[in-house]
């Protein structure tokens, strides 16, 4: 009889349809490493997920049944032909992407735009099971200075670490941050060494007083923030609104940009004759490349405070209590636990 193990899959399209139940255990093939999972978090793309929010025109091509969840801390426990070099027991990270490697997008080091990307625990198995398998020249294994729960942020922190990459901050830029959830949290533990000003609504006080344990120089709520119009050299827009990224814009000082990490579902309202007039820009951030990888595991070890967003443990069996936790907002990260 086949192995199997215990996984969270979501059955058919359309709100809700996940269970946690019994699928056979992966084989890891030539190129692969099976995984045990160790913790994998929740974020909103999951609750996306969930919600039955994805289908055509959406960015992703989810088939069903599918093993929900895309970010993790594991253990190796085999590998297939060619993976050979990661030991049984090595903790891994890794990011959520399977992409070619032989387009043009992937061979200019921009593999998040691949033209044939496919992201785990939507458009194929994730990582809500006992075990799993990825790529192997996708993981990165961890040192012993960073803890399995702080690892379990390591995806969402390559999101903010690209981000940050991609702004090319310069010592002395004024900096602010839109959005103080899970991935602007982390964005400001990528930006170590930078003043940084954080920006939320009245609703985020718990986010805003984690920013200020993080390291922000300053906090504003969303209605104190138009008296810094025109300050900032680099704004990240991670609240996932288009309020957010239209306030973003107005924050930017000459020759400022605003660097949109996150994915609002309605359009943003900017001043086109401002961004040329100041000479403003405005870029988007969209995950990481494979390559932002290799230096995660560094930049973790160095920001060992952010392992305080993850302040809540959940077994897989218990998905119902972890969605509460996050819909009540008496969680600002829950990782769930085999």
């Amino acid at each position: 009889m086949s192995a199997t193990v215990r996984a969270l899959v979501k059955s058919a399209p359309g709100e809700g349809h996940v269970s946690l139940a019994e699928v056979p255990e992966p084989i890891p093939g030539p190129g692969e490493a099976l995984l045990e999972l160790v913790y994998a978090g929740i974020c909103h793309t999951d609750l996306n997920m969930i919600a039955g929010a994805y289908g055509p025109g959406s960015g992703y091509r989810p088939s069903y049944p599918v093993v929900l969840g895309h970010e993790f801390t594991a253990r190796v426990v085999a590998t297939g032909p060619g993976a050979e070099d990661l030991a049984p027991g090595t903790r891994v990270v890794s990011g959520c992407h399977l992409t070619c490697g032989a387009c043009r997008w992937c061979a200019s080091g921009r593999s998040m735009l691949c033209v044939r990307r496919r992201v785990i625990g939507l458009d194929a198995d994730g990582c809500w099971a006992e075990r799993f398998v990825m790529p192997r020249r996708n993981l990165v294994a961890l040192p012993g200075t960073v803890s399995d729960r702080l690892a379990a942020l390591a995806e969402p922190f390559a999101v903010g670490a690209h981000a940050v990459d991609l702004a090319r901050v310069e010592r002395g830029e004024r900096v602010a941050i839109v959005g103080p959830g899970t991935v602007g949290l982390l964005t400001l533990g990528a930006l170590a060494g930078h003043e940084v000003t954080v920006v939320g609504r009245r609703a985020d006080a718990r986010q805003l007083e984690l920013a200020r344990e993080f390291g922000a120089t300053r906090l504003l709520r969303t209605e104190e923030a138009e008296a810094a119009a025109g300050t900032f050299d680099a704004v990240f827009e991670t609240a996932g609104s288009a309020a957010a990224a239209t306030l973003g814009a107005r924050l930017l000082g000459p020759g400022g940009r605003l660097i949109c990490v996150g994915l609002p579902t309605g359009p943003a309202t900017f001043d086109t004759a401002q961004l040329a007039w100041q000479e403003r820009s405005v870029l988007g951030s969209r995950a990481y490349d494979l390559s932002t990888w290799q230096s995660i595991p560094g930049r973790l070890a160095n920001a060992p405070q952010l392992e305080a967003i993850a302040g809540h443990t959940v077994p897989l069996g218990e998905l119902g209590r972890a969605l509460g936790l996050i819909a009540s907002r008496r969680a600002t990260k829950v990782l769930l636990h085999p």
